[in-house]
């Protein structure tokens, strides 16, 4: 990937969450902490008697289903930004790339999105990230909590052994989540990334084929970093030869459909390609994002805050 788009390749489609981050996040504790308040209002646990696991699931799902609002277009801006960049060729020389890489940006996918769907296009597979997001929070505040009791983590405490712990808790309650949700993330990639809705690229009549019945024709070889995106089923313009077994070219009706036809198409492993190196990256990521929340909560606490 490197060899054949540069360091920058590693990159793609980076701009969208990192400004959604600092949003998400905010939205994903703050409707968290308010539903947990909200909770023991309802239901108040004596003195220092933590609130049941339930709540706790409860609460992450509520705040999954909270960060749609972010979460949607943050996904799929970054999805399509980076099939986009996937259709270069590896060969031609860095001038006849420069348009396509130019169109992969995060900020001239936003406005082609908006131009041709308006703002609600952004919104496009929302349905589905709210399936994967509301129960996905949900196990992950819920395995966070669960191993802070098991870990025997005093409140408040970051300190010492308890840093490891802390990192330790959020990094496993982070592959958890992702692990109980990857197949709808599969299904949500492949709603926000169809074809007919990834059209920016100028050279896209050149870079693709119609599918018709199992007629071949030459294709232009993608790029090295087409390769993770292909474990997740978004291209399958694979050889010079022709297509891959794919499903038919027409959109996907929904989120049912899409699950149907990628089955039937490709069989039950097309739900977890890819999920090795999102697993792997969920646990530092997650690990990192918690124990900042409890650095932060810490000081907050100190202050009277």
């Amino acid at each position: 990937m490197i060899q054949n788009e540069g360091f920058r390749s590693l990159f793609k489609g980076i701009t969208s969450p990192i400004i959604g981050l600092a949003g998400l996040n905010s939205i994903l504790f703050a409707s968290y902490s308010a539903t947990m308040r909200a909770l023991e209002t309802v239901s108040p646990h004596p003195g220092n008697v933590p609130q049941p696991l339930s709540h706790v699931f409860a609460a992450g799902f509520v705040a999954g289903i909270a960060c749609f609002l972010v979460s949607t277009p943050t996904e799929l801006v970054k999805c399509r930004a980076q099939v986009i960049a996937s259709r270069l060729d590896p060969n031609p020389s860095a001038a006849a790339q420069r348009p396509i890489l130019s169109e992969s940006g995060s900020w001239h996918v936003t406005k082609d999105v908006v131009k041709r769907f308006g703002i609600k296009g952004l919104y496009q597979g929302g349905w589905v990230t709210i399936l994967r997001d509301a129960p996905g929070y949900g196990v992950y505040f819920l395995a966070y909590e669960w191993l802070k009791r098991e870990l025997e983590i005093p409140p408040g405490e970051t300190g010492g052994i308890n840093t490891w712990k802390l990192l330790f808790a959020g990094g496993l309650a982070g592959t958890l989540s992702w692990a109980s949700i990857y197949p709808l993330d599969v299904i949500k990639t492949r709603l926000q990334t169809q074809s007919h809705l990834v059209t920016t690229d100028p050279y896209l009549s050149a870079r693709t084929l119609p599918i018709a019945g199992n007629t071949l024709s030459p294709t232009v070889t993608t790029s090295l970093l087409s390769k993770s995106r292909e474990q997740r089923g978004l291209i399958h313009q694979t050889t010079r030869q022709g297509h891959s077994a794919a499903p038919s070219s027409a959109p996907y009706r929904g989120i049912v459909d899409c699950a149907v036809r990628s089955y039937r198409s490709e069989g039950m492993g097309v739900f977890i390609r890819g999920a090795t190196p999102a697993l792997l990256r969920a646990f530092p990521v997650n690990a990192v994002t918690f124990f900042v929340y409890e650095l932060v909560m810490a000081e907050l606490q100190k202050i009277g805050m």
